[in-house]
């Protein structure tokens, strides 16, 4: 058993490289946009609109035939980075990203992240050690809802 966790983190970890260096996330903040070009002109796509200091992160687009390559993930990360290092605010209107900052909670984003309400009355963060980055978990595993809150 051990050995075959091993072998998948190995494998998941060489494939967030891959990633990394197949994709360039591109920013066009005009339009509010993060964005990754495909084959065939197609896009995967994190929109925003930013007021004052607060960037309201409202969808993750990933074409269907992309699904599943970690393209959104890259593209949260990126937004993320993006807040932090500008000294945003982040409001996640985008469930997916709700759920990206649930499985990657860490004191830094905390402090920027400013909304919705439901995702900031969870647990304090732990400190995550950045040489197991990939056992991150899958911000899809997240429930972003509790039981009582109805969407």
């Amino acid at each position: 058993m051990y050995i075959s966790k091993l072998l998948f983190f190995k494998q998941f970890q060489a494939k967030l490289i891959q990633i990394r260096f197949m994709h360039t996330v591109q920013h066009n903040m005009s339009r509010g946009v993060f964005f990754i070009k495909l084959k065939d002109n197609d896009r995967a796509v994190l929109t925003y609109k930013s007021a004052d200091r607060v960037l309201d992160m409202r969808s993750i687009i990933v074409p269907q035939e992309h699904k599943g390559q970690g393209l959104a993930r890259l593209l949260a990360e990126t937004a993320f980075t993006y807040a932090i290092i500008n000294n945003y605010y982040m409001y996640l209107t985008c469930v997916y990203l709700q759920k990206y900052y649930l499985a990657t909670k860490t004191i830094e984003l905390e402090e920027r992240v400013v909304g919705p309400k439901h995702i900031l009355e969870g647990p304090s963060s732990k400190a995550l050690d950045p040489d197991i980055i990939y056992e991150l978990p899958d911000p899809e595993e997240f429930d972003v809802f509790p039981e009582n809150h109805k969407k």
